[in-house]
């Protein structure tokens, strides 16, 4: 094959560069096809988690309708060991912990209470946990436990609830004044929230007209 001057002009020009630049460019093209196949390949095992942990979120929901519950705890064991990084895990913790308490198992509905509270990726999730953590835990007459688990942050939109619960707490052990001191705080955050259901601000008024608030 014969080249004109011009095109043998380009060509070396080419080699030159390419000279230079190829291995650069090279490496670039292979950081950017790693880059690809490890996303792609993390959206395929997150599909491939959230798949089998709804599955298994499936067999928890109908255990708990059948109060079944070594078959529920059972089954939020096992989303928390195989698929704790999705939402299921939280959810199931919650699910058996309900289902545990009503059986009287506070053992198992604490467990997954705490499990919640640690190791849910909603964060709704782990201050509904911690919420029904301290009741547990007053219901146990572990009120130091109680008092440690309602004191820590909350996200914005429980932190009426907790205050509350620490309420709870200071009732429990007949400290009227100090209950009444974060049920007033409480109330107060309530009246400022226009999402604030009804029946949360029903309850609440029953315990602040309980010792003397308002």
């Amino acid at each position: 094959m014969h080249f004109n001057l011009e095109e043998q002009e380009q060509l070396a020009e080419f080699k030159a560069w390419w000279k230079q630049y190829g291995q650069w460019l090279i490496a670039i093209v292979l950081v950017l096809a790693v880059s690809y196949l490890a996303y792609a390949g993390y959206g395929w095992w997150q599909k491939r988690q959230s798949l089998g942990a709804s599955k298994l979120y499936e067999t928890l929901l109908v255990s708990a309708q059948k109060q079944d519950v070594p078959g529920t705890l059972r089954a939020a064991q096992d989303l928390q060991d195989q698929f704790g990084s999705t939402s299921y895990a939280g959810m199931a913790s919650l699910v058996a912990a309900q289902v545990a308490n009503a059986a009287g198992d506070m053992a198992g509905a604490e467990k997954n209470l705490r499990w919640s509270a640690s190791h849910a990726k909603n964060d709704a999730h782990q201050d509904l946990a911690r919420s029904r953590l301290v009741s547990l835990l007053i219901d146990k007459g572990d009120f130091v436990e109680a008092q440690k688990v309602a004191a820590a942050s909350v996200s914005k939109s429980f932190e009426a609830l907790m205050q509350e619960r620490r309420g709870d707490v200071e009732l429990a052990q007949g400290k009227n004044a100090e209950a009444r001191q974060f049920y007033q705080k409480a109330w107060e955050q309530l009246a400022k929230n226009p999402e604030a259901s009804d029946e949360a601000k029903r309850l609440l008024k029953i315990k602040l007209d309980a010792v003397g608030g308002r």
